[in-house]
């Protein structure tokens, strides 16, 4: 599986970039984590909003989650 936070940079976008790896190393998840900084990509995907979450290349969620939401969001 390919997890991509992207975002603008700031502490949320980074922040949520550290969830999602400390979440597929805990819960023992293959996947590759990503962090790009290509704005582009959140417009082309029609997101209002920053950070944004791919799977697999497919938008799943724009903003932060909670814990128990991203398992659910990389898990489901």
């Amino acid at each position: 599986m390919k997890l991509r936070v992207v975002g603008s940079g700031c502490p949320t976008c980074q922040r949520l970039h550290e969830m999602v790896k400390a979440a597929v190393e805990q819960h023992k998840i293959d996947a590759e984590v990503e962090y790009s900084t290509d704005f582009n990509e959140l417009v082309e995907a029609g997101a209002m909003g920053s950070p944004g979450l791919f799977k697999n290349g497919k938008l799943v969620k724009v903003g932060m989650p909670d814990e128990e939401e991203l398992l659910k969001l990389i898990k489901g």
